[in-house]
């Protein structure tokens, strides 16, 4: 297997288990990930999710012993299975927190990026590296990139093509926090945990609001909350969380 998968309470952990290679992905690992998570799309069981990697490191990118000898539209088939990997991780209705560790670079940075929060090691390394094979980014990389650190410092990045740490990524806004290896697993875990308590179904619209908030109008904005908030007016969460502020006592979500 090129990935494992585990579920309780609520919280799924898959981590790449190629470790001999840092992770790096192959076309098998990339069409085991994407299945993974639609898989998790539909499973109601499913309420967060940690992604990592076995052996200290997170990812290490496209598996370049495999890489080199398509032609162009081979090339292009292979991007599509891994745009297909990172569409079905970003566009997951339910909440991704990537733990990172060792080194996230290439494909692999793109896929910490595409989750919704990261958590990284103070010694990870990140890294655009793409620049490095003549390449540009690829797996969504220039999308997210964008927006977590802003144009200026994202052209310095995927131009440069240095190595970040984990405590710089946290700093300019590529991961939430920045910890000693050793607590990045368990950190992980535990805000998937507090996540998977939540109001799962509100979250996930939540989620496809701030996605599209980037490039929509304030008018845009507004017309999307309506479209949404009659809906979770409807829901036993909102039902929940009234009862349970008017009854002073803990709220419990089921994501329904």
């Amino acid at each position: 297997m090129t990935i494992t998968y585990e579920l309780e309470n609520g919280v799924a952990t898959v981590l790449i288990a190629r470790p001999d290679r840092k992770n790096a992905i192959d076309r098998p690992t990339q069409i085991a990930l994407h299945e993974i998570f639609q898989q998790m799309h539909d499973d109601r069981e499913v309420r967060a999710v940690v992604l990592g990697g076995e052996g200290g490191n997170f990812c290490a990118g496209a598996d370049l012993g495999k890489a080199g000898g398509a032609d162009i539209a081979g090339s292009m088939t292979n991007v599509h299975i891994f745009q297909r990997m990172i569409r079905s991780v970003t566009m997951l209705p339910k909440p991704v927190v990537a733990a990172v560790e060792g080194v996230s670079v290439g494909l692999g940075w793109s896929l910490a990026m595409s989750a919704d929060f990261v958590i990284a090691a103070k010694d990870a390394r990140f890294r655009s590296a793409f620049r490095h094979l003549g390449l540009v980014p690829d797996g969504g990389a220039s999308y997210h990139l964008v927006r977590l650190v802003g144009l200026q410092r994202a052209k310095e990045l995927v131009y440069t093509g240095r190595f970040v740490s984990g405590e710089e990524a946290a700093a300019i806004g590529m991961a939430l926090e920045a910890l000693p290896a050793e607590e990045v697993m368990p950190r992980a875990q535990a805000l998937a945990r507090e996540l998977a308590e939540g109001p799962t179904l509100a979250l996930a619209l939540s989620k496809s609001q701030l996605t599209y908030a980037a490039t929509q109008s304030l008018e845009e904005a507004l017309t999307m909350e309506v479209s949404m908030q009659p809906l979770m007016t409807r829901s036993e969460d909102f039902q929940e969380g009234i009862a349970a502020f008017r009854e002073r006592r803990p709220v419990q979500f089921k994501g329904k």
